[in-house]
C-alpha cells in the first residue's frame, strides 16, 4: 500500500479520536454536578407536592463545608416535620441524607409582549399580556394601563418583561380637530395624534394608540383639546332593528334605533349612527332588537322600471327646468338612468337623486 495513503489515514484516525475526546470533554464539563442534581429533583418534588411551579421553590444554599455525593438510585424526599419547612433527602447508595431548607415565592404580575416588538413601537393593550413572575428586578410593570401608548426604545422577543428603562418619557396622545358634542361617535378622521412629555402630561390622559371601534364622547369637547380618558363614553351603542324588518325594505329613522352592545361582541361592521342609512335597504331580513351591520346593507332601488320620475335641470336656487319622464330602468342612488319622454319618444340620461326623482347630467 502506498505509504502517503497510509499516513492520510493515520491522520484521519487520529483526528477523529481527538474529536471524539474533545467531545466527551465538553459534555463533561457542562454536566450538572450532584449538588445540581438534587436541587432541581428538589425543586420539581416540592412543586409536585404544593401545586406549584418549579420557579416558585427556593432553596436555602446547603453550608460550602457540606458535599452532595453522586448517588447511584433515585433521590426520595419527604416532608419530616409538620410545619413543611425542611424537606428530608435520603440515597440509598452510597447511604446519605440531608435536610434542606425551602420555600414558595409568591408570584407577582409582570407586563411583558405579546409578541415580537420593534424600537420606535407604540404599545397598545394588545401587543401586551401578565405572567407570573416569581423573582421580579427594578422597573417590571405588574399593570398594563402605565405601559399603553407608551413607546419602545429597544426591541424586545415574545415573552420578554418590559422594563421602565425600556421606554421613552413621552406618551402618545391625541387632540381633537375640530369640537365634538357628547354622543357623537369618534373616528380617526377626527383626531391626530401628539407626543407629550410624561411629566406634562395630564394624569387622565386617554394613552390608546387606536380609537376604540364605535367609541362616543360622554361630554363635549373643543377643537385642539387632549382626549382625557373621562371624555369617552363608557358603553357602546350599536343600530339595531326597532322591529322585524324584511329583506328588501328600505330604511328610515323610525324604524331603527341605538342600543348597547357589550365590547367583545362589537366589530367593524357594526353601524354606530343612523344617520347616513337613509337610502338603504336591507338584504336578509332582520329580527326586532338585532344588529344592522353595514354587510346587511345596500342602495335601495329608489326608481323603479316604468314609473313616472320627475327629472330636473339645474339649480333650483338659480334657474331649474322639471318634467316628468318614464324610467326605462330600475335606479338607485347615485346610478345613471335612461328615462323617456313620452309625448316626444326622445330618451335622456338621469343621475337617480331620490325616491322618485333624477338630476340631469
Amino acid at each position: 500500500m502506498n505509504a502517503a495513503l497510509v499516513n492520510t489515514h493515520s491522520i484521519y484516525r487520529w483526528l477523529a479520536g481527538w474529536l471524539l475526546a474533545c467531545a466527551f470533554c465538553a459534555a463533561s464539563a457542562h454536566a450538572a454536578t450532584p449538588q445540581e442534581k438534587l436541587f432541581a429533583e428538589l425543586s420539581t418534588w416540592v412543586a409536585a407536592q404544593n401545586n406549584a411551579s418549579p420557579e416558585q421553590v427556593q432553596i436555602t444554599p446547603l453550608d460550602a463545608r457540606v458535599q452532595v455525593q453522586a448517588c447511584t438510585d433515585a433521590i426520595s424526599f419527604d416532608y419530616p416535620f409538620a410545619n413543611h419547612d425542611s424537606v428530608r433527602a435520603r440515597c440509598a447508595k452510597p447511604a446519605w441524607q440531608l435536610f434542606l431548607k425551602t420555600k414558595l415565592a409568591k408570584a407577582q404580575n409582570a407586563v411583558v409582549a405579546s409578541h415580537a416588538l420593534i424600537a420606535g413601537q407604540l404599545l397598545t393593550e394588545a401587543d401586551l399580556e401578565l405572567r407570573p413572575d416569581f423573582a421580579p428586578v427594578t422597573g417590571v410593570f405588574s399593570e398594563r394601563a402605565p405601559v399603553i401608548g407608551r413607546q419602545l426604545k429597544r426591541a424586545l422577543a415574545k415573552g420578554q418583561t418590559i422594563l421602565a428603562q425600556d421606554l421613552e418619557n413621552t406618551l402618545q396622545a391625541v387632540r381633537l380637530r375640530q369640537a365634538m358634542r357628547a354622543g357623537e361617535v369618534i373616528t380617526d378622521a377626527n383626531v391626530e395624534r401628539m407626543t407629550l412629555q410624561r411629566t406634562a402630561a395630564p394624569p387622565t390622559v386617554w394613552l390608546g394608540s387606536a380609537l376604540p371601534v364605535g367609541i362616543r364622547l360622554a361630554r363635549d369637547v373643543q377643537a385642539g383639546q387632549v382626549l382625557l380618558s373621562s371624555d369617552l363614553a363608557e358603553s357602546r351603542q350599536v343600530v339595531v332593528a326597532g322591529s322585524n324588518l324584511a329583506a328588501g325594505q328600505m330604511l328610515k329613522p323610525g324604524l331603527l334605533k341605538l342600543e348597547p352592545i357589550e365590547q367583545d361582541k362589537l366589530t367593524r361592521t357594526h353601524l354606530f349612527e343612523m344617520s347616513g342609512i337613509e337610502g338603504s335597504e336591507l338584504i336578509r331580513a332582520v329580527r326586532a332588537g338585532e344588529a344592522i351591520r353595514s354587510s346587511d346593507l345596500r342602495p335601495a332601488v329608489l326608481i323603479k322600471k316604468g314609473e313616472l320620475v320627475l327629472f330636473s335641470v339645474g339649480r333650483a336656487s338659480e334657474f331649474q327646468v322639471s318634467i316628468r319622464l318614464e324610467a326605462m330602468q330600475d335606479g338607485r342612488m347615485g346610478e345613471q338612468i335612461k328615462l323617456r319622454n313620452n309625448e316626444s319618444g326622445r330618451t335622456l340620461t338621469g343621475i337617480v337623486s331620490g325616491q322618485g326623482i333624477a338630476r340631469g347630467m
